[in-house]
């Protein structure tokens, strides 16, 4: 593989955190994932990230609270090299380490995420689901 974009959902820094406070996000996750994000995105060859307003559509609403990513593994002219991996909820600093790790390693096979990371499916390339 050559390289990914990764579209971090915007909206999700907006849901209800599922805290008793009520609070929005997850204390502090977003801010460590995007910067996570951004640091292994500057390591890779060909590596995009985006961020962007709900891609999933309205069954986004009705999951667990926690940021979204969407992984397009790309050839190095940017054309799609395979199905779109959901990944996330992120909720936690482990969460983050976890997804920074599996993209750093480069080979997006969605299996490597652990359990509570895996989307429900992967999405084909140039379709919502």
């Amino acid at each position: 593989m050559d390289g990914y974009t990764v579209v971090r959902c915007a909206a999700c820094a907006q849901m209800p955190s599922g805290f008793d406070d009520g609070a929005a996000a997850l204390p502090g996750v977003d801010e460590v994932l995007v910067e996570g994000l951004r640091a292994v995105v500057r390591d890779s060859t060909h590596g995009v990230l985006v961020s962007s307003g709900c891609r999933v559509g309205p069954a986004c609403g009705a999951r667990e609270p926690g940021m979204v990513l969407l992984v397009q593994p790309c050839d190095a002219d940017r054309a799609p090299a395979g199905p779109t991996v959901v990944a996330g909820p992120v909720r936690t600093t482990d969460d983050v380490r976890a997804v920074t790790g599996w993209l750093a390693r480069g080979v997006l096979d969605p299996d490597d995420l652990p359990a509570r990371l895996r989307g429900p499916r992967p999405l084909t390339p140039g379709r919502r689901s």
